[in-house]
């Protein structure tokens, strides 16, 4: 049997590059992921993808399978990242739990991402944008992940989650250096002081609750502890920021790609909602999902895997399925779905983002004010000169994106 393939940052984030190949070869291949070193299966094919989500035969708690001497990606992705271990019990969220644990905690936050706390927010976001809109409309140039994507969804989580709004700015800080942290120091500072901030938080709600998030964990007759707190929060607002900002970047340019379908969307407003569909299709900005181990020796799709064997799979290659997709590299803002949604963006089954329809409207807002409303938007730079950063077990993904108005 051959070794794994080892997969590039390009292989990983374009989904013309590697994944075809990877998708006839076989519903998992053995690969490793850059930036990490131990071998996991990976999905690639639509169907295997969804399959796997629901699959109760793996596990993301690596604890679950106690005298299996196999790699726990999760520790190899914090020490690629240059984090110390003793921050793993803050970066244990609902990403990496299953079962009853998982849903005793996301049943505490998922009121916090009701559709009507998410539709009450709509006018203060619309306020936000267009606040930002004119006042960015002075300069000759900016940045649309720094200047304008990360206050909108800074804002937007901070007042979801409760944090007061003298402190949403150093919040939002935070959360660049520890995404966009040059190195391990600086990713460690902005950890550091989400987790600061939430213990002090946790205890101002111990003596004045006021109805927000901490405050509702802290009343809930099923006890919540503090390190279960501070993890639910830190992962509430980085994936409040991250994902929204990545998605919005890489809305952009794919618009930016094909001015045929923006001059279509601008001469059909009410196409919208189905291009944000196409969008989070086509660019899919979380690529890989997370990583589950076998509980015991199986088969899935007819391929063997060892107990204690990590699998993930591939979102982006998923949702350019040609299976799934007619002509899945065709940007087509009128692809429109049946019902639900037609992708896998915002993962699924009990792990389905929590902050999707938070993203969806972030977006719908931004793009009918910069691009629809305007004809002036475009890149600052040359296609080219775009900067990507590579993020273990991930692939590349923006760091910056110089627009002007």
């Amino acid at each position: 049997m051959s070794g794994p393939i080892d997969l590039t940052p390009e292989q990983v984030s374009d989904p013309t590059v590697g994944y075809p190949a990877l998708r006839e070869q076989s519903p998992l291949v053995r690969v490793t992921l850059p930036g990490v070193e131990s071998p996991v299966w990976l999905a690639t094919r639509f169907a295997d993808v969804r399959a796997l989500m629901s699959d109760n035969r793996f596990v993301r708690d690596h604890r679950k399978l106690p005298g299996i001497d196999m790699p726990n990606l999760g520790e190899e992705m914090l020490a690629a990242y240059g984090l110390p271990m003793e921050y793993k019990e803050y970066l244990r969220s609902l990403v990496v739990l299953d079962g009853e644990e998982h849903a005793r905690l996301r049943s505490k936050v998922t009121r916090t991402f009701s559709v009507r706390r998410i539709n009450a927010l709509r006018p203060r976001v619309e306020k936000l944008v267009d606040d930002l809109v004119l006042e960015l409309e002075r300069r000759e140039r900016f940045d649309l992940m720094v200047d304008f994507s990360y206050p909108i969804a800074n804002k937007a989580i901070c007042d979801l989650i409760g944090v007061e709004e003298a402190d949403q700015e150093q919040m939002c800080h935070w959360i660049m250096q520890y995404v966009g942290g040059s190195d391990p120091g600086e990713i460690i500072a902005g950890l550091e002081g989400v987790i600061g901030y939430t213990k002090q938080m946790i205890e101002l709600r111990r003596r004045e609750p006021n109805g927000d998030l901490i405050s509702t964990m802290l009343e809930d007759s099923d006890p919540t502890t503090e390190s279960e707190m501070i993890a639910m929060v830190f992962l509430l607002i980085n994936t409040g920021h991250t994902p929204p900002v990545l998605f919005l970047s890489a809305a952009m340019l794919a618009l930016f790609d094909h001015p045929e379908e923006l001059d279509r969307l601008r001469a059909k407003p009410a196409l919208l909602p189905n291009a944000i569909h196409e969008l989070l299709r086509f660019t899919t900005p979380v690529t890989i999902g997370a990583t589950a181990y076998a509980t015991e020796d199986l088969e899935f799709s007819g391929c063997p895997v060892k107990r204690g064997e990590a699998v993930t799979y591939a979102l982006l290659a998923a949702d350019h399925d040609p299976a799934k997709f007619p002509e899945p590299d065709r940007f087509d803002i009128a692809r429109a779905p049946r019902h639900g949604e037609l992708h896998l963006a915002f993962g699924g089954g009990a792990h389905y983002c929590l902050g999707a329809m938070l993203a969806k409207m972030q977006a719908e807002i931004s793009i009918d004010r910069l691009l629809l409303r305007r004809k002036g938007f475009e890149l600052a730079v040359g296609r080219d000169e775009l900067e990507y950063a590579c993020w273990p077990g991930e692939g590349n993904h923006l760091v910056s994106l110089p627009v002007r108005l």
